[in-house]
């Protein structure tokens, strides 16, 4: 269960967006949401003469985001969560993933950039930052200028799949969120196209490459339906989805075409097909997508070598 949220915010509007997203997830596992503003701080200038010339700029900056999170708190408060905020300094990345391990929360929240007017400090990298140093779930949206916060429906989860355990390691958590959210899931698996050289390597021609594509298309069949009947065991509505194409593309245009979705995906793994790294597919999905994106850190016994 999803008990504890963290979300970083930097007091932008884009940094905004992820809280209706937040509050669903919330709302659906009686989650507590935890608002956190880090007031950043260089490594060189956190203690020492420099930190003392600093303080008073610092202390300012502090009053200024504390009034900031207990207002967007109290909304929070008044659409039903329970919620509270936090002001700590620091680096920006590392002191929302070490506050997130010593406070023991389920789940890190990010817009992927915003600007603040109190700090100016840049999401894009503070996301990247995060990903790349946690171990919790962390959900992130792409916010645009004209974007702005609104209560989303969410209608379905999407789990993309390549047939690895690593990216089944997706599941557990997008099978709780389905079940307390009410929504189907979707396991999403798409058929790679390959250079035909690779797919046909006695050179046998263009003719063979339909035969291939619906190989693979079968086979991914097979793999998705039976994951299929055991998350459906579990009582979770599952459908399944198989399409043709390139990965990150072929879910950006899923979730387009499906409004009210949210994406649960591993950072990372391998198909033994075509080496698809779903790092790399996470994060086009997220630049592309502009749809939230719950991006989940595989236990370490499940990754495939890179």
């Amino acid at each position: 269960m999803v008990h504890q949220i963290l979300v970083g915010l930097d007091g932008s509007p884009l940094a905004e967006t992820i809280l209706p997203y937040v509050t669903v997830l919330a709302k659906g596992d009686g989650a507590e949401v935890t608002l956190l503003h880090v007031v950043h701080v260089p490594e060189e200038v956190q203690e020492g003469e420099r930190y003392q010339i600093v303080q008073p700029l610092i202390q300012q900056v502090d009053t200024q985001a504390q009034d900031y999170l207990g207002r967007v708190a109290q909304q929070l408060a008044d659409a039903g969560l329970k919620a509270k905020s936090q002001v700590i300094t620091g680096d920006t990345a590392a002191a929302i993933v070490g506050y997130a391990q010593q406070k023991g929360m389920d789940l890190i929240a990010l817009a992927t950039h915003g600007r603040s007017g109190l700090q100016r400090w840049f999401h894009g990298s503070v996301a990247e930052k995060v990903l790349h140093t946690t171990q919790m779930p962390l959900l992130l949206i792409r916010p645009t200028e004209e974007q702005t916060p609104s209560a989303p429906e969410l209608t379905q989860i999407v789990v993309p799949l390549d047939g690895s355990p690593t990216a089944e390691a997706a599941l557990p958590l997008a099978e709780e969120l389905a079940a307390s959210c009410k929504v189907p899931l979707i396991l999403l698996q798409v058929v790679e196209t390959v250079a035909l050289s690779f797919a046909d390597p006695a050179g046998m021609g263009l003719s063979s490459y339909p035969q291939v594509l619906e190989g693979l298309q079968e086979a991914a069949d097979i793999y998705a339906q039976r994951l299929a009947a055991t998350v459906s065991s579990k009582g979770v509505s599952v459908h399944t989805e198989t399409p043709i194409g390139t990965p990150a593309e072929k879910i950006v245009e899923y979730v387009h075409a499906h409004q009210g979705s949210l994406v649960v995906m591993t950072s990372h793994g391998r198909t033994g097909l075509a080496g698809l790294v779903l790092g790399s597919v996470a994060r086009r999905v997220v630049q592309h997508g502009n749809t939230p994106t719950l991006v989940v850190r595989p236990p370490a016994a499940s990754r495939s070598p890179q």
